[in-house]
């Protein structure tokens, strides 16, 4: 009886004593990691998504992509290249249209979308956001003698709107509820939507109001142009994207922005890019 509780009590303390060991290996396995960071690590290279919409995003006239999210992203490379230990890290600035954003994260093709990105609820089944930027203001754009200056004149009528934005999904629920008859024509970028508009080939567009002034006022006749006063719909939350299930990298993004925000350099960016009033040169001021 003595030799078999003996045994047992052996048994006991040896598996006793495999119970740090199971939970330190189990911890270990259980780490979170990140892809994104684990790739921008073994590559050296961070690749930035962007769009031609000033002033957040663009390639200027001497070919160098800049705008305040751009200031942002390179921040954030800045951070990441400290805190992962990379002696040069290479960034890539990436074209990528509205409706390529969701598919270029998945795929590794970026990294970060840097451009214009709406916050939704109906995104973030596929992405991920960044605490947000900035907040804008959807507005109808027409041409002054077209006399559009609510929705109730575009009713029955034709809208440019670009196709993948939150601006389309928004413009889709208030054509519903508001039984405004509208014929939706969708582009694949802001300036295609503009284009539209000028060439009479819609009535109107709608848009970001901060998004739209840089087209007037390279028009040769900004005066031609009508802004309404009127808010369209729900304000626009912009962030920056991100691949879904990779928390890590959103909260190391997040973190950064956070350390932005905070200092004395965000208002300098601001004041560069965003505080100074964009309106339609000529015309009468449209306040956001």
């Amino acid at each position: 009886m003595k030799k078999l509780f003996n045994l047992k009590l052996k048994h006991l303390l040896n598996a006793l004593m495999l119970i740090p060991l199971i939970m330190v290996s189990h911890h270990l396995s259980a780490q979170p990691t990140s892809v994104t960071l684990e790739h921008i690590k073994s590559s050296s290279t961070l690749n930035i998504g962007y769009r031609q919409l000033e002033p957040f995003s663009f390639r200027d006239s001497d070919g160098k992509v800049t705008g305040y999210t751009i200031a942002l992203c390179n921040m954030v490379a800045d951070e990441l290249r400290e805190s992962l230990g990379i002696k040069k890290l290479a960034i890539h600035y990436i074209p990528i249209l509205f409706t390529e954003r969701v598919s270029a994260l998945n795929t590794s093709k970026i990294d970060l979308d840097c451009s214009v990105n709406t916050v939704a609820p109906e995104r973030k089944n596929s992405v991920s956001f960044s605490t947000d930027y900035f907040v804008a203001n959807m507005r109808i754009v027409s041409l002054r003698k077209n006399n559009i200056k609510s929705l109730n004149d575009l009713r029955g009528r034709t809208i440019a709107v670009p196709r993948g934005s939150k601006d389309l999904l928004e413009l889709n629920r208030i054509n519903r509820e508001k039984n405004l008859s509208l014929s939706i024509v969708t582009s694949d970028t802001v300036e295609d939507a503009f284009d539209m508009m000028t060439q009479k080939r819609t009535a109107a567009l709608i848009l970001d109001d901060i998004l739209v002034y840089p087209y007037i006022n390279k028009s040769e006749h900004p005066e031609n142009f009508f802004v309404s006063h009127e808010v369209v719909g729900v304000k626009m939350k912009y962030a920056l994207m991100m691949r879904k299930e990779d928390p890590i990298f959103v909260d190391f993004v997040d973190k950064t922005l956070g350390k932005i925000f905070e200092s004395p350099l965000n208002a300098q960016l601001a004041n560069r890019w965003l505080t100074q009033k964009v309106v339609a040169k000529n015309t009468q001021k449209t306040q956001y």
